[in-house]
């Protein structure tokens, strides 16, 4: 009886030992860092980085590693690129970005100014790309490309769809589906107020993308890496590949400074989770050194990428710290001496200097090179557990004078360039140094952002404080000040943290908010109870009673956010819906625009045209490189029976329509008399000299108007009518004296071939007309029957005026 009490007793301790094992496995787990991370790998212009936790803006260096929390700002004429992982990031200038989270299975960013672009070539199964605006989330679940624009004010965004497809989500729980070959402008966060376009012409940061991703499909490293590994692009420039028997694919640059060996020309830099990162100088300075191995080959170094087919996990930098003999590297020392380390060679376990789980600790090994012996991963592995030296690992490099490099603790900890800081080393400090499992120094204020960098320009307050809706809730980690983290990086026995860490150390939502004004509070997130998102509806439920309740939510034309957008793919024949501003009375009835309807139609020149900027208002006829390309639109030759037959159009000054007493055509014939007493056809400049009207012409006088108490017309030609129709006791509009004499006289009608070529009404630079308050001028000539419509040209001669077209005398 005793004997199986005892056994199932030891049975019970057995399984919670297996439990407890289990759940701390578990909470290692939630600690590893990300497997991916961001890359700042094309600069161009004045470029600013703000890292997590800090205040301070300074400029952007290339290779830079970005993790959650990091921020970048494009001044005029500038451009920066990102890579993360399959996917890559590129910003246009003026545009303001937010790494707000950056995991294994999503990639959120924040664009509250400015456009961005997002390539993605590759998405594995659970993983997605968020992008967050003033107006809605939009998340990326497949490959494609996409643009995100965001107006000036942040009134508005534009979703186009190059490639792939996507998901928007807005407030109380709107969420609908946008397709590829379409742009998406929402002007409210709602959702229910936007416009479905046509795609828009491609600009010049269009053009900018595509040279860059053909760069990436057309580069020939990508024959020999996975297409994760980040940097494989700028190999191709500066260096060759060769195969070689003991390593496979070796890749070997070809410009290097005497005496190079790697992780030499660059320097360290604090970035979280990871700790100490390794930032290098050269352009093509990131793959190399944050994946594979490096191997000394025929007296020069090359890079050993890691398998090919599996994905590849980012690690800080792939060497190894040396410490004791004089070294100030190891567990608990706190020394002035020199921190030195070496690169790590093919099938040489790397031991990472934070906290990771045993699951980790052999896939940044496995992933990264080829390990033979599984067990060596063990054994060292229980080395870097229990936070021993790794003595049982035969390290190629450990004693070479040639690659190993060493600073000084301030050059180290300063972020420093430490290629001109080295510290010459002896070969029996060599074999006495161990190599160390923790980098026991803590970072400084410096070690976040560099000992050299230079003072950035930051976004307005205005764009920083902007709300941005969210799919999903970020992290805490830009709430945690960067002097919190030292302190508590400190107390963490000089460790990195781990990201439950960060989240302990974190302020309250009220502390945070009093703390940092761009604290993640300013986040809305939405969708949480949101449906699957459907196609959107033809016509975006509650926009008539939302816009006629509150007109202020329309921009104003003349402001940049002007929504007036052409599409291109419109019929022929003028739509009865343009895609064209709508006016307040109108835009409560208006359906949103949808794709295939007429472009916006100027009334004078009939140009479809686009502003250079996606939000910029129209401005005269100019088509710069912002519009929308007129595929299948056919824009109807001039003639003098052109119309606007578009309601909406935008219509110049000078061609607007009047009241429903005027015609609403452009006709620009022959001005004939009419019924109507405002002769309001004609230009408003021409005015007649007192001097050459007739002293038997008897006018009424009426006090003319101002020019701008004149409605807009439109020219056009009237129905014919009879002249003695015409009511002769009121005065015509002051920009025009009507061709009918008080006295009106019978002539030949001109022949009817020459109908159509009798001279059109007088230019602006042609004698003026009749001023209201004069009398008519003498040379006016009596009008033609009515099946005649034809006047007979002027004359400035005096003694022509009683003489028809034919010179017969009346």
């Amino acid at each position: 009886m005793y004997t199986p009490r005892r056994s199932i007793r030891k049975a019970f301790v057995a399984m919670l030992g297996l439990a407890l094992f289990a759940s701390a496995g578990a909470a290692f787990a939630d600690d590893d860092p990300p497997d991916r991370v961001a890359r700042l790998s094309f600069l161009r212009g004045d470029v600013s980085f703000q890292p997590a936790g800090d205040d301070d803006w300074v400029q952007a260096g290339l290779n830079r590693p970005l993790g959650t929390g990091d921020r970048l700002h494009t001044d005029g004429d500038s451009r920066v690129e990102m890579e993360i992982g399959a996917a890559t990031v590129r910003l246009d200038q003026q545009s303001s970005f937010d790494l707000s989270n950056l995991d294994d299975n999503i990639a959120q960013l924040q664009l509250t100014e400015g456009v961005l672009n997002l390539h993605v070539s590759r998405v594995f199964e659970g993983q997605s790309y968020e992008v967050d605006t003033p107006t809605l989330a939009f998340v990326v679940t497949q490959p494609g490309d996409y643009r995100i624009d965001i107006a000036p004010d942040g009134s508005s965004t534009m979703i186009t769809v190059f490639r792939g497809d996507g998901d928007v989500y807005g407030e109380n729980n709107a969420s609908y589906s946008v397709r590829s070959g379409q742009s998406y402008r929402f002007h409210d966060a709602a959702l229910n107020d936007y416009e479905v376009l046509d795609l828009p012409r491609g600009d010049d940061f269009d053009s900018w993308v595509d040279s860059r991703n053909n760069r990436y499909e057309k580069a020939v490293s990508r024959s020999y890496v996975s297409e994760e590994v980040i940097g494989y692009a700028d190999l191709d420039d500066n260096g060759g590949w060769n195969n070689e028997p003991d390593y496979g694919p070796v890749w070997y640059p070809t410009r290097v400074e005497a005496g190079w060996a790697p992780y030499r020309y660059g320097h360290w830099s604090w970035i979280d989770p990871w700790g100490w990162t390794w930032v290098d100088n050269a352009s093509w300075g990131f793959a190399p050194f944050h994946y594979g191995r490096w191997a000394y080959v025929g007296n020069r170094w090359g890079w050993c990428p890691g398998p090919r087919h599996v994905r590849p996990i980012y690690a800080p930098a792939l060497v190894a710290f040396v410490g004791g003999g004089g070294f100030g590297v190891g567990v608990g020392v706190h020394g002035g001496g020199p921190v030195g380390w070496f690169p790590l060679g093919p099938r040489e376990v790397y031991v990472p200097w934070y906290r990771t789980s045993r699951n980790y600790f052999t896939n940044v090994n496995v992933r990264n090179t080829t390990i033979i012996n599984n067990v060596n991963i063990t054994n060292v592995y229980n080395n870097y557990s229990n936070g021993r030296p790794i003595n049982n690992a035969n390290y190629a490099y450990r004693q070479n004078m040639a690659a190993v490099t060493a600073v000084s603790r301030e050059t180290f900890v300063g972020s420093r360039p430490v290629g001109a800081a080295r510290v010459q080393v002896n070969a029996a400090t060599l074999r006495n140094a161990n190599v160390v499992s923790r980098v026991g120094i803590a970072p400084e204020r410096a070690s976040f952002v560099g000992a050299n960098a230079a003072r950035g320009r930051a976004p307005s307050a205005q764009t920083l404080d902007r709300r941005v809706i969210a799919r999903t809730a970020p992290p805490p980690s830009r709430a945690v000040p960067v002097a919190a983290r030292i302190e508590a990086i400190k107390r963490n026995g000089e460790q990195p943290l781990a990201r439950t860490q960060l989240r302990q150390i974190a302020p309250t939502p009220a502390a945070a908010n009093a703390a940092n004004r761009n604290a993640p509070q300013r986040v809305q997130v939405v969708g949480g109870g949101a449906a699957k998102p459907q196609p959107l509806p033809a016509r975006a439920p509650g926009n008539a009673a939302r816009t006629a309740a509150n007109p202020a939510n329309r921009a104003n034309p003349a402001k940049p956010a002007d929504r007036t957008q052409p599409v291109r793919g419109a019929p022929a024949t003028p739509a009865t819906t343009p895609n064209a501003r709508v006016q307040p009375q109108q835009r409560a009835n208006t359906a949103p625009p949808v794709r295939g309807q007429q472009p916006a139609v100027d009334a004078k020149t009939n140009d479809r045209t686009l502003p250079s900027s996606r939000f910029a208002p129209r401005t005269g006829n100019q088509t710069p490189a912002g519009d929308v390309a007129r595929k299948g639109v056919t824009t109807p030759p001039p003639s003098s029976t052109r119309q606007a037959t578009t309601p909406n159009a935008r219509t110049p000054a000078n061609a607007r329509s009047t009241p429903s007493t005027a015609p609403s055509t452009t006709n620009r014939a022959t001005p004939t008399p009419r019924t109507t007493p405002s002769e309001t056809n004609v230009p408003r400049n021409r005015t007649v000299t007192p001097s050459n009207a007739p002293a038997e012409r008897k006018a009424p006088v009426q006090t003319p108007r101002s020019q701008t108490q004149t409605p807009p017309v439109q020219r056009a030609t009237p129905a014919p009518r009879a002249e003695s129709n015409v009511p002769k006791q009121r005065a015509p509009q002051p920009q025009y004296q009507p061709r009918t004499a008080p006295q009106p006289q019978q002539h030949s009608a001109p022949a009817p071939q020459q109908q159509r070529t009798a001279p059109q009404p007088q230019p602006r630079s042609a004698p003026p007309a009749q001023p209201r308050n004069a009398p008519a001028p003498q040379r006016q000539q009596a009008p033609p029957p009515p099946a005649e419509r034809r006047a007979p040209p002027e004359k400035k001669n005096g003694d022509d005026r009683d003489k028809d077209k034919d010179g017969r005398s009346r």
